[in-house]
């Protein structure tokens, strides 16, 4: 697609001031393209949301040359300003099109959970393709230019929650320059239930700046009714005469629940959508989970780590390709334990408990142990007119192939002292079966340098690294 394929002429304007605050400190590791586009596909197959998004590798560059903007500027900005370090037409396209954040990206989850406006525009129904980058601390996922996909047969409601989908129970949504709750009243700063986002579409309908209207939304819980706030697309938005809510959205709106809900509940949700010249009412029900305790495994320097907001323990199951297990250990978080596992592929998987606070944290992590043989050389021993070399080594190697490198020396003594002079090395092929080396018993003053490498290999799904060894001899 190309840069000129679509715009949001009503939103560009105001764009120059959305964006998604985050923490401080952020993922470490950036995702790929391929990574985040899987990532948001799924999160929309699992809501009953139309996936199958894929790569515009025009707009990913774009992403990147915003992000490098950014980066370069010191500034988390929309707007890119000819002259200024990093300008290109490409990012300043993407910075005008797309959602942005700081200081955190697509590795460890959707950055935009809590940023509802932007999480409806990565979540819109019409939404095909998009570009993306995380670089430089910074991270840019196109939307509008995105909103490509056919017109569905019939009208459609859509829901994030989904029908029969989980979500948190409470959300402290944070965006700038103001988030939707803050259109009717919810003061910044306050922890709310999750934002339960509408999205509608219909056959001829525009995906840009056309609002649907949401009347007599309910919601219930065990406890009996939930008091709830509705903003809709045709609702204004501060600072502008004119706009309304639809310039920043797709077709739709959203149910606000003003207290946190309870953690573990099934919740019913009852809306009548105005759109398209009729009056949808649509039901659907949820299940809420904890807070998410943004809980990670990570394997590095032979160490497994686990971070979490949540105080309690992950408990770890081991298991190799081909299905054999290895013991568990229990990781407390901000702790880490040394990996004791054979070489080979194996899948670290954690299971943490939830709490009254924090929903459970389920997940995995490929580990790769690279195998370390040994091979060693012993002293050497003159036996008759041969030098035997013992030479140990690990199990793993017997029966390999190994290069054997001789590099004759010759000492020379005089007054002043000896030195030793080397000659040309030879090599050869052995194969380590024996448990000693045997070489001609060379004259007096002569020797060599022994040096036996093996390379690195592959056996089954284990890779293992290449050994070396040497040994000097010089005969007296």
């Amino acid at each position: 697609m190309s840069r000129s394929a679509r715009s949001i002429a009503a939103a560009i304007g105001a764009l120059g001031t959305l964006a998604a605050l985050v923490s401080a400190a952020g993922s470490a590791r950036a995702a790929t393209a391929a990574q985040t586009i899987a990532l948001l596909n799924t999160q929309r197959t699992a809501n009953g949301i139309p996936a199958g998004i894929t790569e515009d590798p025009t707009l990913s560059t774009d992403c990147a040359e915003h992000d490098n903007y950014m980066f370069l500027n010191h500034q988390l900005t929309h707007v890119e300003q000819p002259g200024n370090p990093g300008y290109t037409a490409g990012g300043a396209y993407a910075g005008l099109n797309a959602v942005l954040t700081e200081n955190d990206n697509w590795d460890a989850g959707n950055p935009y959970e809590n940023a509802p406006l932007h999480l409806d525009q990565l979540l819109a129904p019409r939404l095909l393709v998009l570009g993306t980058a995380d670089a430089d601390g910074f991270s840019c996922t196109t939307t509008f230019p995105g909103w490509v996909r056919p017109d569905p047969p019939a009208l459609t409601v859509d829901t994030y929650p989904g029908n029969g989908a989980q979500i948190y129970a409470s959300e402290l949504a944070r965006e700038l320059p103001w988030t939707p709750g803050q259109l009717v009243g919810v003061p910044p700063g306050a922890r709310t239930g999750p934002y339960l986002i509408v999205l509608v579409d219909a056959p001829g309908q525009s995906p840009v700046a056309n609002p649907a209207t949401l009347t007599g939304a309910t919601l219930t819980g065990p406890s009996g009714p939930v008091t709830v706030a509705t903003v809709d697309g045709a609702a204004p938005v501060p600072g502008s005469q004119t706009a309304t809510l639809s310039s920043y959205i797709s077709p739709g709106g959203f149910l606000i629940p003003l207290k946190p809900l309870y953690a573990g509940v099934t919740y019913h949700a009852h809306v009548v959508v105005g759109f398209a010249g009729a009056q949808t009412p649509y039901d659907w029900s949820f299940t809420t989970l904890g807070a998410s305790s943004h809980s990670m495994l990570s394997a590095r320097n032979g160490r497994l780590f686990f971070s979490s907001s949540s105080s309690q323990p992950v408990s770890i199951t081991f298991t190799r390709a081909g299905g054999r297990h290895a013991r568990g250990v229990t990781i407390a978080p901000g702790h880490s334990v040394r990996l004791a596992l054979h070489p080979g592929s194996w899948q670290a998987c954690g299971h943490q408990p939830g709490t009254a606070r924090f929903a459970p944290f389920d997940g995995c992590i490929a580990i790769i142990v690279t195998g370390q043989p040994t091979v060693q050389f012993g002293k050497p021993r003159i036996v008759g007119s041969v030098v035997q070399i013992p030479v140990a080594f690990a199990r793993v190697l017997r029966g390999r192939t190994a290069t054997l490198t001789l590099t004759p020396l010759t000492v020379r003594c005089g007054p002043k002292g000896c030195s030793t002079s080397a000659g040309r090395p030879s090599t050869s092929t052995v194969t380590l079966r024996a448990k000693a080396l045997t070489f001609a018993l060379p004259a007096r003053g002569r020797g060599f340098v022994l040096a036996l490498d093996t390379a690195a290999f592959q056996l089954g799904d284990a890779p293992w690294s290449a050994a070396h060894t040497t040994v000097r001899f010089v005969r007296r």
